[in-house]
């Protein structure tokens, strides 16, 4: 009798384990985007939440927590209660923050992977009426006169920076550093003229490229871009740069396996569909999850590079 009782006992535990599991999400979870609205992050994130709205009928509100170049909106995440409830959109710029900074307000290892949402190569770009009509002509200027070819970043210790000094390493160049206020600025200043270069994502040369009014170089990819078919990689220039931004989602450490691997499952059926690679396309990047240990270790690969970088620039940001 005894026994009956235990075992009708445990069958109950059981049975009430796996409906629990099977319940999540059981409310309402968020995905913290440190990024303002409608910037490319932002895109991502809102297109995210609607594919797993569409695909499960759960729904993930995207939070904007903006300012510090993604500090606030990072700590925030990490911060947050690991119940599996909360995400956080980030990007490459996340792994280059111990380097960049003496300190941070958080643990950085309090934000684990989840997965890859999408990647984009950047792009070296130039006004459409400068000489250089190639970028082996910008590199042959470069290395004729050091110092006189500059560029233009969204700041000190932004990601257009730290890629630029790559930049100079891989090609062998001295190229002056010009930081502006955000992107925005650095391209304005291209388009007039105050500046000879950028490289940055290529969502945001994309515009400029369409309208005719800024011409890309290179791309810096293992192959040519989708989105730029006729624009050769860095490596048919002769520079052995292969470097880009990507989007993925993190959550704060702790959170249940049964969470993650939830929402990696969702990423991955949400950009395998037409319609979202489309729109990611859009952008000049492309869709591509991976699994968490895949994600992690392009983190730590990523971390571990771009703090190379930065310690060999002595770059420190403001």
């Amino acid at each position: 009798m005894i026994g009956a009782i235990r075992c009708a006992a445990l069958a109950l535990a059981v049975g009430f384990s796996t409906s629990s599991a099977a319940q999540y999400p059981e409310k309402p979870g968020r995905l913290i985007s440190p990024f303002p609205p409608g910037g490319l992050a932002d895109i991502f994130a809102r297109t995210i939440a609607q594919s797993v709205a569409e695909q499960s009928g759960k729904v993930f509100v995207v939070e904007n927590r903006t300012g510090a170049g993604g500090r606030i909106g990072y700590e925030a995440g990490a911060k947050s209660a690991p119940d599996g409830y909360t995400f956080v959109i980030t990007d490459v710029t996340y792994t280059m923050m111990p380097a960049l900074y003496g300190s941070l307000p958080w643990n950085h290892a309090d934000l684990v992977p989840v997965t890859l949402v999408a990647q984009m190569p950047f792009v070296v770009a130039v006004n459409v009426n400068a000489k250089a009509a190639s970028l082996s002509d910008l590199i042959g200027r470069a290395k004729a006169s050091p110092n006189t070819v500059n560029y233009g970043s969204a700041g000190v210790g932004s990601v257009n920076h730290v890629v630029s000094e790559l930049f100079k390493q891989s090609a062998g160049v001295q190229i002056t550093h010009v930081p502006y206020r955000g992107m925005g600025d650095a391209m304005t200043a291209l388009l007039s003229g105050s500046i000879d270069m950028v490289i940055t994502a290529m969502p945001t040369a994309m515009n400029g490229v369409k309208a005719g009014k800024v011409r890309a170089l290179g791309v810096t990819a293992p192959r040519r871009a989708g989105a730029l078919p006729d624009v050769p990689t860095a490596g048919e220039a002769g520079v052995p740069l292969v470097a880009g931004n990507w989007i993925g989602l993190t959550t704060p450490r702790g959170s249940p396996r049964e969470a993650i691997d939830w929402m990696q499952k969702q990423v991955s059926t949400a950009v395998s569909t037409p319609g979202v690679r489309q729109r990611i396309a859009a952008q000049g990047a492309e869709a591509q999850a991976m699994t968490t240990e895949e994600f992690a270790k392009l983190m730590q690969d990523e971390g571990r590079r771009w703090g190379d970088v930065i310690r060999a620039a002595k770059i420190k940001a403001e």
